[in-house]
């Protein structure tokens, strides 16, 4: 969402590479599974080694449809590959071989990373956000909310007036175990384009903080109550406390480059590397 997506590019193929090495690993195995969710031919993908591919707490289920119907994708080619002879090629071998080297380079680099604790100190925290405040505005108008939705048009109206009546956590704590919640976000921050509702982002545009909207029919059997709480037009740079956690990410991320950059230092002090022109 925001310009520090564009740092440490080097820094995430290294990590591309060791999820490519869990998926190639957990998916390509032949073996029959009864709690699979999909199959092609003798090959099976389990909701466990779904898990593994992505966050399922969090992921919709447009995302976990397109982790599957990539997996068939991968699936399909390897096994007919593998039919027309590609496996016994050189160039599959030589290939092969090199993909070895980088995965078993990108493990290493990982477990390093993971051997080392990073300490987040919240002065060095607060001043790292002040030194690099300008790639922390948004791009586009951004909206600070709090959203819910129900399967249940009654409940939403009965969760909307009590919080009314109160507040956003003493509401929820009426509704955590209600069969009819379908999901919620508190304080979370959306551009206009990441809400994907027409109509909860026309209500939207129009309350002021820290207004309430009313019950918001999406479609049949989802209903949605919104509460914002601050409004930041495009260019707006955004206050330390509401994206800490993006600060904390970041600053986590730049500390671990350091530290690879540092270990490849020494790597390179430890060994005989020799360039001829």
């Amino acid at each position: 969402m925001m310009n520090s997506k564009r740092h440490l590019k080097k820094h995430n193929k290294l990590f591309f590479c060791v999820l490519a090495a869990i998926v190639i690993a957990g998916c390509g195995e032949e073996k029959k599974e009864s709690g699979y969710v999909a199959r092609v031919n003798n090959s099976y993908l389990t909701k466990d080694e779904i898990t593994r591919m992505i966050d399922t707490s969090s992921a919709g289920q447009f995302q976990k449809n397109e982790v599957i119907r990539n997996w068939i994708n991968r699936e399909i080619l390897f096994q007919e590959a593998e039919k027309e002879g590609i496996l016994k090629q050189n160039d599959f071998n030589r290939l092969l071989k090199n993909s070895e080297k980088e995965l078993a380079g990108a493990l290493l680099l990982s477990k390093k990373i993971k051997d080392r604790v990073i300490k987040i100190e919240s002065a060095k925290l607060l001043k790292y956000f002040e030194n690099n405040s300008s790639d922390f505005k948004v791009i586009g108008d951004s909206y600070l909310l709090n959203i819910i939705h129900f399967s249940n048009q009654d409940k939403a109206v009965e969760f909307r007036s009590l919080l009314l009546d109160s507040n956003w956590q003493k509401a929820m704590d009426n509704f955590y175990e209600d069969s009819t919640l379908l999901s919620s976000r508190d304080s979370v921050l959306l551009q206009e384009q990441d809400i994907q509702s027409v109509k909860v982002l026309r209500v939207v545009k129009r309350l002021y903080p820290p207004e309430i909207s009313i019950v918001i029919p999406e479609r049949e059997g989802y209903y949605t109550v919104v509460q914002i709480l601050e409004k930041y037009p495009a260019d707006s740079l955004l206050p330390f406390n509401v994206i800490r956690k993006e600060v904390e990410k970041r600053y986590l991320a730049e500390q671990r480059k350091e530290l690879l950059e540092d270990y490849i230092k020494e790597l390179y002090s430890n060994n005989e590397i020799e360039i001829l022109n």
